[in-house]
């Protein structure tokens, strides 16, 4: 029974290594030319990997993937959903790849689609204009070319205040703007205030961001400064663009968040449409809990279509 895989990050590729041992025959789909999904770009170290410890999440990511290409199992690269219909009790997907455009028939769909780092609009092509914006915390940039300099970083959370620290511990000067209070984890706000080359700013979001050459300028209602680099840490949104092309009526039902609606098995509201990964909304989006929910979605297939023939 043919399985299409939408996504070859963390929870993708765990799930076709699933289907595999479970008999089934995945079919994996990949928008990009690498598989791995945003962690090809974590080079931090993953904090929840047990038996790991140190591994960043570029290491991590070649490991799954060598061990994924070791796999028998049909990966289709570089290739984009057209369309998904219903074709009776199956799916039907027009894809479009390197070679044209194909059609696929299967008994089941897993979309582990994963997420991206969360922006405005006019963030985003603030980011287009200027090298000097970074948005979300995966960018070689914030490792290899911030130093000695001004950094405005824009959040709240964990990932603001994390990377305040990573920062001022490389001669930076940090300032952390929140648009409401800081949410971080408690030893982050105690280390951020322990340390003098960052300034927490609260209840105060920048009225005002231009990019030129020489860097940023930001202003809020009392003052204007200039800085070096930008970096938005606003977290992530799931990707679940997906679904636009979905026929409407198989089109899985999403969570407040934008996340897939899934059960404690990973099926969706629509009946042979299952997802796995960061496009769900767990309660700890991590690599651990991807792979988990990628052998929960391949193992709920197998059930499901045992229970269908029977």
């Amino acid at each position: 029974m043919k399985v299409a895989v939408i996504g070859a990050g963390p929870a993708g590729m765990s799930c076709a290594n699933a289907l595999l041992s479970f008999g089934l025959e995945p079919v994996v789909i990949e928008r990009a030319a690498q598989v791995g999904g945003i962690q090809r770009a974590n080079f931090h170290p993953n904090l929840w990997m047990l038996g790991i410890p140190g591994e960043t999440g570029c290491q991590i990511t070649e490991r799954l993937a060598r061990h994924y290409f070791d796999l028998p199992v049909t990966t289709l690269m570089n290739t984009r959903l057209l369309a998904v219909t219903r074709a009776g009790t199956a799916f039907n997907l027009r894809l479009a790849g390197p070679e044209g455009e194909s059609e696929q028939v299967v008994a089941a769909l897993v979309l582990a689609t994963g997420s991206r780092p969360r922006a405005t609009p006019e963030l985003e092509a603030l980011g287009r204009h200027s090298r000097r914006v970074v948005i979300g915390p995966l960018n070689d940039r914030i490792r290899d070319e911030v130093r000695n300099a001004r950094v405005l970083v824009l959040g709240g959370g964990d990932n603001a205040l994390d990377h305040a620290l990573f920062l001022a511990e490389r001669g930076n000067h940090v300032t952390v703007s929140a648009r409401s209070r800081f949410s971080a984890r408690r030893q982050f706000q105690g280390a951020c205030d322990a340390c003098t080359g960052i300034e927490l700013v609260s209840g105060q979001a920048p009225t005002a961001l231009a990019a030129d050459d020489d860097g940023i300028k930001a202003a809020w209602p009392d003052r204007k400064e200039r800085y070096d680099w930008l970096l938005v840490m606003y977290g992530y949104r799931p990707n679940n663009d997906l679904l636009d092309v979905f026929e409407p009526a198989i089109r899985p039902t999403l969570t407040a968040s934008g996340h897939i609606h899934v059960d404690r098995r990973q099926q969706t509201t629509v009946p042979g449409i299952y997802a796995a990964g960061d496009i769900t909304d767990s309660i700890q989006p991590s690599v651990p809990t991807a792979i988990a929910q990628g052998l929960a979605a391949a193992k709920a297939i197998e059930q499901d279509q045992v229970t269908q023939s029977t």
